[in-house]
């Protein structure tokens, strides 16, 4: 945390820098020392400090009590007022600008620092970045429109987020993630002569309140400048580390008459930014605002759904071709809402993924797959495997590998029937996260596949250097095989080079005899598809696996 940075307006030298040395011995940082009121409004315009002690007669024409006033409607900055004068003509004037402390000259040091520490607590700093909080926001932008009723120009309020702190978090730790949001959060401080205030939401993001532009391209100026800022390189221990926003921008009169309102409308701008991929600005609009609306009620039940048990997990069979007898399942997650019905996992993965709530899902399905096939190699229902997506946002936990083993310990699953699945995005993600990963399980027993192999760019370079047990070509390439000579040319070079690595090869998206004859034929090992089983509710997998249900050749 950056410490806390003071102006002191004072037109005695000797007390100024006798204040100065106290304050700095007491953990401040003094910005400056300046002796008119003049110069304290110039000093506060270009330091921002934090706090001001101001004495009430200074040198210059504008006196201490003036120059307050100015601060207090212009930037916002907290005064505490120093004076050896404290007849009721100065105390009313000083009362009218509200200050945040008075101390009669001469005072001790402890009360000084006391008052220090009290006004920078009802001035709602926020105790990270030392920027103003939510609530102090709400307020000076109340007090901003209040005083704009007949302004010509238009208000910018903005919203931003930082894209994919948590990543930061998770491979440099929490410390190295508050120093960028503090970097940044001075960065947004020192952005534009034009900032009326700055303040952080939550974690990391922030709001800006802008003095009035005259046209909306203006805002969009202001808009691109806070991006180019944002991205610029932030050194952290000798390593370059970048980060970019999704900024949401509302402006008053047009898209709201109070500060409630306008926030909201930029929150919402905001946040169809982050649906764009981010590193982008938004203008609120109603048509957006509608969809957003029923994104954040979607967002609400999702957040619930695993505390009231919504989710389940299916079974996709894995067969083997040579034998034609299910040798393991797929989970999948499936989510049954109770008024929307089934949610398509196309909708809520990418959605659990975006809120942060897929590690907790992930975990809960790696545990219900483990524990159930568990329960249906006691009935006798075969050595069965269980293949277990594991998403790229669970890798941003720096316990996944303890998870994995506290798991099957927990529900008695040997490793060798629990298969992991990456995908070649995640790999290609985080190759350090997934090696160190990947050597952990693999001394365990379990098997690690690569699904939806082919789709990526550095197949074949990557295959390499993670000795996969199983290689899962995608569907993609399943589909029209024996009509699409492409497909079936990597499809046969797919398979020969997995067999080459001792590598099983699963053909995903099996829908039909041709495509089953030409797997056959090619010496593919295992399929999974709609040729043989859909994905079943644990019930009905259960009847399958008690059917006996096989083909022959």
């Amino acid at each position: 945390m950056f410490p806390k940075k003071i102006l002191i307006v004072e037109d005695e030298s000797i007390i100024a820098e006798d204040m100065a040395d106290s304050l700095i011995a007491l953990g401040y940082r003094v910005t400056r020392i300046v002796y008119s009121g003049e110069e304290a409004l110039e000093s506060a315009a270009e330091e921002r400090p934090d706090l001001v002690l101001m004495d009430v007669n200074l040198q210059g024409e504008i006196d201490g009590i003036t120059a307050a006033e100015e601060m207090r409607s212009r930037f916002q900055i907290p005064v505490v007022y120093l004076t050896a004068y404290a007849d009721d003509n100065t105390l009313r004037r000083v009362n009218a600008t509200k200050p945040f402390g008075y101390i009669v000259k001469p005072f001790e040091e402890k009360n000084l620092h006391t008052t220090i520490q009290l006004a920078l607590h009802r001035h709602q700093y926020d105790s990270l970045t030392n920027l103003p909080n939510g609530s102090f926001l709400r307020e000076q932008l109340s007090r901003i429109l209040d005083n704009q009723k007949q302004l010509r120009g238009l208000i910018p309020v903005v919203t931003l987020s930082l894209d994919r702190i948590n990543r930061i978090n998770s491979t440099l730790g929490h410390d190295m993630g508050n120093f960028v949001i503090c970097s940044i959060a001075q960065r947004l401080n020192n952005c534009n002569d034009k900032i009326n205030i700055v303040a952080r939401l939550e974690s990391a993001e922030f709001s800006i309140v802008f003095e009035p532009v005259k046209h909306k391209q203006d805002a969009v100026n202001i808009a691109q400048r806070i991006l180019e800022i944002v991205a610029q390189a932030i050194l952290v221990e000798s390593c370059e580390v970048y980060v970019t926003a999704s900024i949401g921008i509302s402006l008053y009169p047009w898209d709201g008459s109070d500060a409630d309102e306008l926030l909201k409308n930029a929150y919402t701008a905001m946040y169809h930014a982050q649906e764009k991929g981010g590193n982008n600005y938004q203008f609120y609009a109603a048509n957006t605002a509608n969809y957003s609306m029923n994104k954040l009620s979607q967002e609400s039940c999702l957040r619930n759904a695993l505390k009231r048990s919504e989710f389940e997990v299916y079974y996709e069979p894995k067969v083997a071709i040579k034998t034609g007898k299910i040798v393991g399942a797929e989970a999948l997650v499936r989510w049954n809402h109770p008024e929307m019905g089934r949610v398509s996992p196309g909708e809520f993965i990418p959605m659990a993924e975006e809120m942060g709530l897929i590690a907790p899902l992930g975990e809960w399905v790696l545990e219900t797959a483990c524990k159930q096939t568990k329960a249906w190699q006691a009935q006798g229902l075969g050595p069965l495997r269980v293949a277990v997506n594991v998403s790229a946002r669970q890798f941003e936990q720096k316990n996944i590998t303890e998870r994995v083993s506290e798991i099957l310990t927990e529900t008695g699953l040997a490793p060798k029937y629990l298969e992991l699945e990456l995908t070649e995005s995640l790999v290609l993600e985080d190759e350090t996260a997934v090696f160190q990963a990947f050597n952990v399980w693999r001394n365990l027993g379990i098997r690690v596949a690569i699904d939806d192999f082919g789709t990526g760019y550095a197949s074949l370079s990557y295959s390499k250097r993670f000795p996969f047990d199983v290689i899962k070509i995608d569907k993609s390439f399943i589909r029209n095989i024996t009509e699409d000579r492409q497909n079936a040319a990597i499809t046969i070079a797919i398979i020969q080079m997995a067999h080459c690595m001792n590598m099983t090869v699963v053909a995903e998206g099996v829908e039909d005899e041709q495509e089953l004859a030409f797997l056959c034929a090619h010496d593919c090992d295992e399929i999974q598809g709609y040729f043989f089983s859909k994905a079943l509710p644990k019930a009905d997998f259960e009847a399958l696996l008690k059917s006996g249900k096989r083909w022959d050749f």
